[in-house]
């Protein structure tokens, strides 16, 4: 089989981690999350902690992200260092291409589909689900009531959006960007990673 890596966006509450991880299993292939932070860190030398900061699920809003950056960086480098959030995503980002080139595997989030769009085998995909069913995921994932669980919904896709659509040239969910999207509330967890899975095998035969 061809090396190949699959990039999944998801909103927050889709389940699309979940997909991810089961899918991993059934390809017998490495998921790629806060795991990429770290490989990051390791292949750049830098510490852990300035790839955490620079989550892109770990501030308030991205921007606010931006500023705190800078200031935590400027203290592992020096306040002229050029190692600012911009730096950080360009170090996170070649750490993803040195796993895409020697393994199959799955990324998550952090415009993957963007920052592997050259590679030869890439299957874009975006997960999200009816916002009912986010909520209660939610609810139950973070022991929420549904008032926090919608707001931590909104707030969450807000970053991601904002993240991405910073760094990449697509727009966050945008379907022109991916190669499938689907709304795991119609098939489940357990129908849309079969769906998903059968989608990538057809299209690393072809």
């Amino acid at each position: 089989m061809k090396r190949f890596v699959i990039s999944i966006g998801r909103q927050l509450g889709s389940g699309g981690k979940d997909i991810a991880e089961k899918l991993g299993e059934m390809l017998g292939v490495s998921v790629y999350d806060k795991r990429l932070l770290e490989v990051a860190a390791q292949e750049s030398g830098m510490d852990t902690s300035a790839f955490e900061n620079a989550d892109e699920q770990e501030s308030d809003s991205f921007l606010s992200n931006i500023v705190a950056l800078r200031h935590a960086v400027a203290g592992y480098f020096g306040q002229d260092s050029y190692m600012h959030s911009d730096r950080l995503f360009e170090l996170q980002s070649e750490a993803m291409r040195s796993i895409a080139q020697r393994e199959s595997c799955i990324t998550i989030g952090r415009c993957s589909e963007y920052v592997l769009r050259d590679h030869p085998c890439l299957i874009s995909i975006f997960i999200t689900a009816d916002q009912n069913d986010r909520i209660a995921r939610i609810m139950q994932k973070d022991h929420l009531n549904e008032e926090q669980a919608k707001e931590k919904m909104e707030q969450g896709d807000k970053r991601r959006r904002s993240y991405h659509d910073y760094y990449a040239t697509s727009e966050w969910g945008n379907a022109a960007g991916y190669h499938l999207c689907i709304n795991s509330s119609i098939l489940g967890i357990e129908g849309t990673t079969q769906l998903i899975y059968d989608f990538v095998k057809r299209r690393i035969e072809e």
